[in-house]
């Protein structure tokens, strides 16, 4: 079985990994690794999930309508594109602080375009 980090991102309530897993028979799934803080409680719970596959996980990662707010480490290049297109609909102006939308900006810039392998996760 081959584990492969996909995603990393997250913000100060919500934090976690996505990973392909390859079985040994070739068949392919998500692993979503994450955890949650409830700072009021200073509660910190730990999750895992499967996805049959990356559209999927996108779905359910998209219930959060300021996804794009959130701090990415780490895009896997398969997907590199496809967050971009993604992220061309962003309503940056849902924060109005345009030093936080430009360091949002920044970050999402950075992992998609730094080399693949520069986050090994």
């Amino acid at each position: 079985m081959k584990k492969e980090l996909y995603l990393d991102i997250g913000n100060e309530s919500v934090a976690g990994s996505l990973y392909r897993i390859t079985r040994d028979d070739s068949t392919v799934y998500f692993f979503h690794h994450y955890s949650t803080y409830d700072s009021d409680k200073d509660e910190t719970k730990f999750f895992e999930k499967d996805y049959p596959d990356f559209a999927s996980f996108w779905q359910m990662f998209l219930k959060d309508k300021n996804w794009f707010y959130q701090h990415p480490l780490f895009v896997h290049p398969d997907e590199r594109s496809f967050i971009q297109e993604q992220l061309k609909n962003a309503n940056w102006d849902v924060v109005p602080d345009k030093k936080w939308q430009d360091s949002h900006q920044r970050q999402w810039k950075k992992v998609l375009t730094d080399p693949g392998s520069y986050y090994r996760g």
